[in-house]
């Protein structure tokens, strides 16, 4: 076994572990971003849920259609 071979070996391993920490990253906040979006969604929900409930019973019944 030459030392090249060696050290491409070596190299090679580097990189794939520089390339799975930096997916680990990816993931990591990927993760994140689906957890704030999802916190966003429940909060803009029950905000339509508390206006609705406030409105009077007549409105919102009926949609205009003519053009």
């Amino acid at each position: 076994m030459d030392v090249s071979s060696t050290s491409a070996v070596a190299g090679y391993a580097s990189a794939m572990s520089g390339s799975k920490s930096a997916t680990d990253v990816g993931i990591a906040m990927l993760n994140k971003s689906l957890d704030n979006q999802a916190k966003t969604a429940e909060q803009l929900i029950g905000s339509v849920t508390e206006t609705s409930q406030s409105l009077q019973d007549h409105l919102g019944q009926t949609i205009n259609v003519t053009a």
